[in-house]
Formats: structure tokens, C-alpha cells, sequence
């Protein structure tokens, strides 16, 4: 994965250098089209309500999308962004006195509305808000025969009790940022890692919050790393 990084950063470095950056975009909007690489893990102090011992492996998915950069100036801009993602986590679980391996997947369309970018030519550097919205999701679990399969009640309903049944919000939120190189030929090359600050569970059952004062939040949240090709109109 250093590698990787290491030499995304090398070509980004030596395309900056070759290029003549005395073009003033200011005013410019250009439209992206973005697939790549999403490696995606759960963090939090909660993580042993699912996995044993609390140990999460990182699961590796895709994400698509498109991506609109408005250029304020020479060194400034904003970027808006729209994805469909597929992430989640792999761990060990334990139910009905089995142990097995379990995948917890989501999809979800993540909405980047507002970076602000620092640009110096065609490398740019971001950082702003995202919203996610859960489109589908299920969990490994196991039958009464010990035979796994794809459990979507996870993914939940207004009738569910959260006290009883634990399921996965709707939306969650947190922070994204990046670094990405727009070559003058259209390609865009990019990384990118982002961070939930709201917990996957937490709340998911917002019916009846009142008469449950005692409610307990679950400390889990997204986290993903990511590599991206793409091209600019």
C-alpha cells in the first residue's frame, strides 16, 4: 500500500513539474467522471458488539461517481461530488455457537457537497463535509443447520426496536479529503480517505427515543481509504 501511495505521489510531482501552471481557470467549471478502489473498515469502541475480540479487517470494494470543480482562481476552487459506493467490513463472528467468517456490506450514495480546493495547476489538494445515504446492506449469519448466508435485517425498519434488534442508520456524516491531479488531457488520478464522526447504529430507531431515556449510543463508524482514475470534461 506505501508503494502504491509513494508512486501515485512521484508521477503526480513529475507531472506538476512539467506543466505550465500561468493559466488563470478562475470562473471554469469542469465535470468529472470517477471510478476506483475503496478499501473500508469500521473504528469505534464498539466494534466487539460485532466482531470477536474486536478485531476488524478491511474490506475491499468499489466506488463510481461524478465530481463538478468550480474554479474561484488561479489557487482556489470548490468541488462538489456524488458517489455510488460499496464498502463495509470483514471480522469474525460468533452466533448460535458458531464461530465463522462474517462480511458486513453496505452501499450507499455519498454526497460530497462542498470542498474547498487549493490547486496550484493541476494537483489539487481537498478537504469538506460528506453525507452518506444507505441504499442496502446485509450481514453474514448463520442458520440453525450452521449454514451462513445474508442476513438484510440489518439493514432494518421504522417497526424494529433498537433495544431489541440493533440495525444500521439511514444516513451518516463526516469528513473527507484528498489530494488529486487533473492532467491536461483529461485524466484525473487521485487518493482519497475519509472519516465518520456518526456511529453506523447509533440512534438508528429514532421512534420512541423519549420513552427510552436509557438508550445506549453504538460507537461504530465508517472509515475508507481510496485510489481513483477518472476523466474531465
Amino acid at each position: 500500500m506505501k508503494h502504491i501511495i509513494f508512486s501515485l505521489l512521484v508521477l503526480i510531482g513529475l507531472s506538476v513539474k512539467a506543466q505550465d501552471f500561468k493559466e488563470d481557470l478562475k470562473g471554469k467549471t469542469s465535470f468529472s467522471v470517477k471510478a476506483g478502489w475503496l478499501q473500508s473498515k469500521l473504528k469505534g469502541d464498539d466494534v466487539k458488539d460485532l466482531a470477536i475480540d474486536g478485531k476488524i479487517d478491511h474490506r475491499n470494494a468499489f466506488f463510481v461517481g461524478v465530481s463538478v470543480d468550480n474554479s474561484i482562481g488561479t489557487y482556489f476552487g470548490l468541488k462538489h461530488e456524488l458517489y455510488y459506493q460499496n464498502y463495509g467490513a470483514k471480522f469474525k463472528r460468533e452466533l448460535e455457537d458458531h464461530t465463522f467468517d462474517a462480511t458486513l456490506e453496505m452501499h450507499s450514495l455519498r454526497l460530497n457537497p462542498i470542498s474547498p480546493t487549493f490547486k496550484v495547476g493541476g494537483l489539487q489538494v481537498y478537504a469538506g463535509p460528506y453525507i452518506n445515504m444507505l441504499l442496502y446492506s446485509s450481514i453474514t449469519a448463520v442458520d440453525e443447520e450452521g449454514k451462513t448466508y445474508k442476513d438484510h435485517g440489518i439493514f432494518g425498519s421504522t417497526e424494529d426496536d433498537q433495544e431489541d434488534s440493533k440495525y444500521l442508520q439511514k444516513m451518516d456524516y463526516g469528513i473527507t479529503a484528498g489530494i488529486e491531479y487533473q492532467f491536461k488531457f483529461g485524466m484525473v488520478l487521485g487518493i482519497k480517505y475519509t472519516k465518520g464522526f456518526a456511529s453506523i447504529f447509533d440512534n438508528a430507531n429514532t421512534f420512541g427515543v423519549d420513552k427510552n431515556k436509557g438508550m445506549k449510543d453504538i460507537k461504530i463508524y465508517n472509515q475508507a481509504f481510496g485510489l481513483y482514475l477518472g476523466y474531465r470534461f
